[in-house]
């Protein structure tokens, strides 16, 4: 069976994609490959079911959210802007709004933050998708996953289970990464793609809490604090042998940094945040932070507030873990803690809300999203390695990668 545009996977990205081409021209028109029962069941989920689409402010400001892969997507992310993704929804009757409820415009979004519908549903933006997939005439084909895909003079061979075999001029890998393997994002498709010798970035995962060893604050699960600064370092070699870094202007992030003590080279340091689990830290401070956590590396936080105005039972455990072996507090040892109470990493959570790494950037050519190596074969979403901080800047990463893929492919038909 032959189609035009074959798309891998039936996430955030596929659908935007599908909502943006119109295949309904096309000889052998699209088909949307979903490895699951349900299409954007991952999409359902973000912005904790209310669906943090994009983010206000001016989109030159976002490169710098996504660390040293923002620089690669800027062109792809300045054509099809936070702006362009928010007037299309209006365009197609999804009203939005901000955190709180106010309503957000296309043509207002400076001082926006966090952009979602104004229902606060992410089935509204879901259905809108699948709504306008339908009617661009794309097919969906659920429970089926791709085993395999081969070159051919003609465009790209693709085998499936059931058994079948599918051809097509253009195909699109949207298939997510690796975080919730349920939704069909299992990374599977990284492992095809390195047997056409495709460069694959290993992935892992990001905005996802961080566990260190001998956690101290079980007891404090569900309080957070605000304004924290945290810095990972990374294992194996000393600080003393850093190089100061540059801090961005969104992010807070820093690349290196020099620094007194034991631990290894400064990856990133940022400021926001903390929420304390009965495991390890989360909020949004440390999911920013966690690409950047490797275990064996060092988690220091620096609590940036004086004892007596951090919570009663938080005071408690600092002053416990301060004492000495006459159970005297060690005033020294305590304000050290507040200014660099520092763990050693244990692990990164592995379902965190995206994937890091994926398809290299050296083989895109990020204006098209082609594989520059591999004609008609393009990649786009989480698939490939770029991700960004919480926010919505993930979604507004698949809506610029999608679009430019659309703008792409209806050009080849003109």
């Amino acid at each position: 069976m032959y189609y035009d545009c074959i798309i891998i996977g039936g996430g955030a990205s596929a659908l935007m994609l599908a909502a943006r081409l119109d295949v309904r021209n096309m000889p052998g028109g699209g088909l949307i490959i979903e490895k699951t029962g349900k299409c954007g069941t991952k999409l359902l989920m973000s912005g904790g079911g209310r669906c943090n689409i994009t983010h206000g402010g001016s989109i030159k400001d976002f490169v710098s959210c996504y660390g040293n892969s923002g620089p690669r997507l800027r062109k792809c992310l300045y054509r099809h802007s936070n702006m362009g993704l928010a007037s299309w929804l209006e365009e197609n009757g999804i009203s939005l709004a901000d955190e709180k409820g106010n309503p957000v415009y296309s043509w207002d979004l400076e001082d926006a933050g966090r952009v979602f519908p104004s229902s606060h549903k992410a089935s509204d933006i879901l259905n809108l998708f699948l709504e306008k997939a339908e009617s661009n005439g794309w097919e969906i084909r659920k429970d089926t996953e791709v085993h395999s895909i081969h070159r051919r003079d003609d465009g790209w061979e693709i085998r499936v289970s059931p058994a079948a075999e599918i051809t097509s001029r253009n195909v699109i890998v949207a298939s997510g990464g690796i975080t919730f393997p349920e939704t069909g994002s299992d990374g599977s498709v990284f492992r095809i793609l390195e047997d056409l010798e495709v460069s694959v970035t290993p992935p892992r995962s990001a905005l996802a809490p961080v566990y260190p060893e001998d956690y101290p604050y079980e007891e404090l699960s569900g309080i957070t604090l605000e304004d924290v600064t945290v810095t990972v370092f990374q294992p194996g070699e000393s600080r003393a042998d850093s190089t100061a870094g540059r801090q961005t202007k969104d992010s807070g992030q820093q690349t290196a940094s020099p620094a007194p003590g034991g631990h290894g080279k400064m990856a990133a340091r940022m400021t926001g945040d903390l929420l304390f689990t009965h495991r390890g830290f989360s909020g949004p401070v440390i999911l920013n932070i966690s690409r950047y956590a490797e275990p064996g590396g060092t988690l220091s936080v620096s609590y940036g507030k004086a004892i007596e105005n951090l919570p009663k039972r938080m005071q408690k455990v600092l002053e416990s873990r301060s004492k000495g072996p006459s159970v005297d507090i060690r005033t020294s040892v305590l304000a050290g803690l507040l200014i660099s109470d520092d763990f050693i990493i244990s692990s990164v959570d592995d379902n965190g809300m995206v994937t890091a790494g994926g398809i290299s950037l050296d083989e895109i050519d990020t204006s098209t999203m082609q594989l520059k190596r591999f004609p008609g074969l393009y990649a786009i979403g989480e698939a490939i390695d770029a991700d960004g901080i919480t926010g919505g800047y993930n979604l507004q990463m698949c809506w610029s990668t999608a679009s430019a893929v659309a703008d792409t492919l209806i050009h080849k038909q003109v």
